[in-house]
């Protein structure tokens, strides 16, 4: 059986307004209409959904369970209007961005919140790539929105610039290149350097070209981060995802000449024939002004 939403309309209102003519003033339809709609939906329903015994009409037990049917449809009905007003009005159906594990995730996580509060139609997917792996997956996946520390092959992009991140070359105070006053060249490559899968020669590294006694190749920063406090290597990681451990001294900036420091420049990318909707647009602005 198929109730029709006029049908549904009508029991909802026949329900609030307790009469017919009530329920017809509400709809703002004739009297007959009303009674017809909701005879028709007891037809269908092979239900008596009201009891017609007193001078106001109420609802059976059944009719009660039907109603509330009827108005969970009535409310799909209005969320559809609400998201086709929203997708014509500019916000896109769906948004897919493909970020560094680099830039911080709580950033993203924190503008795609805000997006979701007032309830916009935007299904927002986040994926997670690494380094030189954030462009393919990017292009392979048609995604909307990429966000990489860098610079993508592709010539058929736009950018807007994130606020940069600092990052340390660090070991564990404990290592002997946590405690060592000064490190030489030589030293620094008789360890573990820790890294993270998709590493790539245009982050332009001080330590980029050297060999090491050996390099492991991790999944993500807050494992890399993990390894180094447990004193297998070192490595570099952002500021942001070690400042307690810095400002304890757990965690302590290796004192090579060379350079301990570096600067990721974080840009946010999107296809030069493909405007942004509401949704992408809110997310990079609120990146942005971070």
């Amino acid at each position: 059986m198929f109730a029709t939403l006029d049908q549904a309309r009508a029991l909802d209102a026949l329900a609030r307004a307790g009469t017919y003519a009530g329920a017809a003033k509400l709809l703002s339809k004739q009297h007959s209409a009303v009674v017809y709609a909701v005879q028709q939906l007891e037809a269908q329903t092979e239900l008596e959904l009201l009891d017609r015994s007193g001078y106001r009409t109420k609802l059976t037990p059944a009719g009660t369970r039907v109603l509330e049917q009827c108005r969970r449809l009535l409310e799909a009905e209005r969320e559809l209007a609400a998201t086709c007003h929203a997708i014509k009005t500019g916000w896109e159906p769906r948004l897919r961005i493909v970020m560094d594990g680099l830039f911080p995730a709580s950033a993203v996580l924190r503008e795609v919140a805000k997006i979701a509060a007032p309830k916009t139609p935007t299904q927002v997917e986040v994926f997670a790539e690494f380094l030189s792996g954030v462009e393919s997956a990017f292009l392979n996946s048609d995604a909307d929105l990429m966000i990489s520390v860098v610079a993508p092959a592709a010539t058929h992009l736009r950018s807007l610039a994130l606020p940069p991140i600092p990052s340390y070359l660090v070991a564990h105070r404990d290592h002997p290149l946590g405690h060592a006053r000064k490190v030489t060249t030589a030293m620094l490559q008789g360890h573990t350097l820790l890294t993270v899968r998709g590493s790539d020669p245009r982050l332009q590294l001080s330590t980029a070209g050297l060999q090491f006694a050996a390099t492991i190749h991790l999944n993500d920063f807050h494992t890399k981060k993990d390894a180094i406090l447990a004193g297998m290597g070192f490595g570099w990681l952002p500021a942001y995802l070690m400042e307690r451990e810095l400002a304890r001294g757990t965690l302590r900036r290796i004192a090579w000449p060379r350079g301990n420091a570096h600067t990721f420049h974080a840009h946010a990318y999107h296809r030069a024939d493909r405007a942004l909707g509401r949704a992408a647009q809110a997310v990079v602005q609120g990146l942005a002004g971070r």
